[in-house]
């Protein structure tokens, strides 16, 4: 195996789990507001938002476990969890850190959603929108690609989605009532 391998493991999910978070954001826009209406399938649409979360948490999972495994830096289980803990760009890693724990709230809610209030699903859900920002903000201060121009243009694309999704929920605030499954 090449010296390199947990590094290139950890930079490739690291950019995948950004990807995916943001089509999750978009995509679950797209089901609150039905923006697509009459084109889009709720069902569909709740069914590809749930796995774009879920694999962005996989993928958060892998870039970390390669970080863990890279002996570069030499990250140990706690700087990975413990917020402030890490020495190497610890602003950046304590923003991923915490964009983790945002990450795995948001997608234990959404599995336990029938058993929360609305109010109390929506504002853990809500949290979101944030997470796709610290989640770009960790990147962009700890990430090694920010000179790399495919990168660049990527985080880009990436940020007008982001936005784009964000606005058209600011003017779109969606129906009232749950999303069905028909």
């Amino acid at each position: 195996m090449n010296e390199k391998t947990w590094w290139y493991l950890s930079r490739s999910s690291g950019i995948v789990a950004l990807v995916l978070l943001v089509l999750s954001v978009v995509w679950g826009v797209l089901l609150a507001t039905r923006a697509l209406k009459p084109l889009d399938r709720p069902a569909w649409l709740l069914d590809l938002h749930k796995w774009l979360g879920g694999t962005a948490l996989v993928m958060t999972g892998l870039h970390m476990l390669g970080l863990y495994l890279d002996g570069y830096i030499e990250f140990t289980v706690a700087d990975l969890l413990v917020p402030g803990r890490s020495e190497f760009k610890p602003i950046a890693v304590t923003v991923g850190v915490l964009s983790f724990y945002v990450m795995v709230a948001v997608q234990a809610t959404s599995y336990m959603r029938r058993r929360l209030s609305k109010r109390v699903w929506r504002g853990i859900h809500l949290l979101s929108y944030g997470l796709v920002w610290s989640a770009a903000i960790h990147a962009g201060m700890a990430g090694t690609d920010t000179v790399n121009r495919a990168y660049q243009v990527l985080a880009l694309v990436l940020t007008m989605v982001a936005v784009a999704a964000t606005l058209i929920r600011v003017v779109m605030p969606g129906r009232a009532g749950r999303v069905s499954a028909n």
